[in-house]
């Protein structure tokens, strides 16, 4: 049968029904738990014990003895499983896309020299290099923006943070003091499809305060790898 009781190899407690395919949840009943194996097609028959059946699933009684009684149409749960499977598989590559979208961000250890030179500089302290300019247009102050970004430690190369992890770029209004003063700086100069490194001094980022329980330190330079999405309404 497709379905062991629960609370078995699952370790699964209470009594909830559970029909998983795919990772994801097909149905869910207060009643009863049961871990779909994930094989289809459904098996025709069994025995009327714990039986499952060509067009139905049921489980009379359990080994402790438990009087419990529920089916499922064949139909009914094909359908439901095709429709998991297909959300589950609908984009076999959105990881693979999501891993290649980062990988220009990505860094480990401490940075070198020559990873920070060959930078232009503002007058307020900031330094930028562009990785690949773009082509679209360059937002104004109060526009909102969708951008990602790898935020890391200058000091030691520790990344503490990236929207690429997540796989949803930071949308707010740029210029408006929404994010660090660096950011505003950085960003409104950019054109939307445009891969930025920036260097942002603390007096640009947070400054004397320490952020995140500590994992960016008072008075931290920041490297923040930035891309400039869209422009949104």
């Amino acid at each position: 049968c497709l379905f062991r009781k629960a609370g078995r190899a699952m370790d699964f407690r209470g009594s909830s029904l559970f029909i998983l395919f795919g990772g994801c949840i097909l149905f869910a009943s207060p009643s009863f738990a049961f871990i779909n194996s994930g094989k289809l097609p459904l098996p025709k028959s069994r025995d009327a014990s714990g039986s499952c059946s060509k067009t139905t699933m049921s489980l009379r009684k359990d080994a402790d003895g438990d009087a419990i009684s529920w089916s499922l149409d064949r139909r009914s749960f094909s359908k439901a499983a095709l429709g998991a499977a297909a959300l589950s598989f609908s984009n076999p590559n959105a990881a693979v896309a999501k891993e290649k979208a980062g990988a220009w961000a990505k860094h480990d250890g401490p940075f070198s020299p020559e990873e920070l030179s060959g930078f232009s500089s503002t007058p307020s302290g900031l330094q930028f290099k562009d990785v690949e300019e773009g082509t679209g247009p360059v937002p104004v102050p109060g526009q909102k923006i969708k951008a990602h970004y790898a935020g890391y430690l200058q000091s030691n190369g520790k990344k503490f943070d990236a929207s690429y992890d997540r796989g949803q770029p930071l949308a707010f209004k740029v210029g408006t003091g929404q994010v660090i003063k660096g950011w505003d700086e950085g960003l409104l100069s950019m054109k939307v499809g445009g891969k930025r490194i920036l260097v942002i001094p603390s007096d640009l980022a947070y400054g004397k305060r320490s952020v995140g329980g500590g994992l960016i330190p008072a008075d931290s330079v920041l490297v923040f790898y930035v891309e400039l999405v869209t422009l949104a309404a």
